[in-house]
């Protein structure tokens, strides 16, 4: 089942735990920043 990208905007506003597809889902639509991407900006 995919997540209703409603329900991923309020975890994220809420600041509750996504599943792993919940993530995947909002990192390729733009809500988060890919793991590598933060790593990327940590170093620099």
């Amino acid at each position: 089942m995919v997540a209703k990208l409603s329900t991923i905007r309020r975890k994220i506003r809420n600041g509750e735990k996504l599943g792993f597809s919940e993530r995947a889902r909002a990192v390729n639509k733009g809500l988060l920043a890919s793991k590598s991407k933060r790593r990327k900006n940590v170093k620099k």
